[in-house]
């Protein structure tokens, strides 16, 4: 089990990431607050590089990473969002990353995970398969399975 982040850790993430991840606004909508009864705050993490708040996180690890393991790049396993992100991120960085993706995932985000420069691995689509096929290319390629994943635990 890992540790919770201390106020330290956060900060020292946000400063990791400050140089490549995008200042997202927070909104308001005085109409929804009506309809609630109390006040919303909606972070626009749509705005975010990426598209999503999972650039943040990706963004984190790839860069948390010491250079001699970074150099041979990253490697997860999704079927779209969370590809993209550290896709990208290592593209900010340089180096390499290794996307295994699930038969039957979308044409359409496996393209976006391929343009943020990702190298897809295809895979049976259940979760041992994705993470058999993780294993190999980490011992293929020598990437570090460091980013999070929504299903790995």
């Amino acid at each position: 089990m890992t540790d919770l982040p201390v106020a330290d850790d956060v900060f020292a993430a946000a400063a990791r990431i400050a140089g490549h991840a995008s200042l997202t606004p927070v909104l308001q909508s005085r109409a929804l607050d009506a309809m609630a009864g109390c006040a919303l705050s909606f972070k626009a993490e749509h705005l975010q590089r990426g598209g999503a708040f999972k650039f943040r996180g990706a963004c984190n690890a790839v860069w948390s990473l010491p250079d001699e393991l970074a150099a041979r790049g990253v490697v997860t396993h999704s079927s779209g969002n969370h590809g993209a992100a550290p896709a990208l991120a290592a593209r900010s960085r340089g180096i390499p990353c290794h996307v295994v993706v699930p038969e039957g995932a979308l044409a359409s985000k496996l393209a976006n995970i391929e343009r943020h420069g990702a190298t897809l691995w295809r895979c049976a689509a259940t979760r041992p398969a994705r993470e058999a096929v993780c294993a190999e290319v980490e011992q293929r390629t020598g990437a570090t399975w460091s980013i999070p994943t929504p299903m790995r635990g």
